[in-house]
């Protein structure tokens, strides 16, 4: 038997409030209009980028656990690309000026955006977009993403750092920080499981899924 480790990341960004009549009474419901589905970063990615990602992970969690768990997944792009540049500058990667140059961050946020669709609902089920052609749709706007991609670097910190027998431990508790879950199930499946149960059209207050 094979072991299907692969461990993706559904990480609710915007959630409504869907007022529903059941035998007759008004119930309100959170449900998730706009999701992020995240396929983990390969191992080579991993390795190419190891130094960063346990830099941040330390910077996170050298302020307390309160601190990781509350601020964490608010911030932790923002820390990547801190030390970031702090690496590339022990590295000795300036241009003429003395600037630091960093090209090692901002290609491994654009690989976190390539392995991320963005799942929308729609009048007829659900859409699978990227993450910029559902910008530029208005499906979710630019600070959507970028709290779902800190969500999304604060995850990838803690799991892709876990030892091997401890990573489906750590994917789960992170996942439930997060407010988001974990499943082995491939995009195309996962997006037909939601096609099964499409939201009835809400009374509606939108609201980012993402904790303050």
């Amino acid at each position: 038997m094979k072991i299907n480790e692969k461990r993706n990341l559904a990480l609710p960004i915007v959630t409504e409030n869907v007022t529903k009549k059941i035998e007759g009474k008004d119930v309100t419901e959170s449900v998730v209009r706009v999701w992020a589905f995240h396929s983990p970063v390969s191992r080579e990615v991993f390795e190419a980028n190891y130094r960063i990602l346990a830099a941040t992970k330390s910077a996170l969690a050298s302020k307390g656990s309160h601190y990781l768990m509350t601020s964490g997944p608010r911030i932790a792009a923002l820390t990547l690309k801190d030390e970031g540049r702090k690496d590339a500058a022990e590295r000795g990667s300036f241009d003429k000026d003395g600037n630091i140059v960093d090209e090692e961050t901002p290609a491994l946020l654009s690989e976190i955006k390539r392995l991320t669709m963005i799942l929308c609902a729609g009048a007829n089920g659900w859409d699978m977009l990227p993450v910029d052609t559902a910008i530029s749709a208005g499906k979710i706007d630019s600070e959507d993403w970028e709290e779902a991609l800190s969500s999304i670097v604060f995850f990838i910190c803690h799991y892709a750092m876990a030892r091997k027998a401890d990573r489906e431990t750590t994917a789960r508790a992170t996942a439930s920080l997060l407010g988001a879950s974990i499943t082995s199930s491939s995009i195309t499946e996962y997006l037909a499981s939601l096609q099964t149960s499409t939201p009835a059209e809400p009374t509606r207050t939108a609201q980012s899924s993402i904790p303050s």
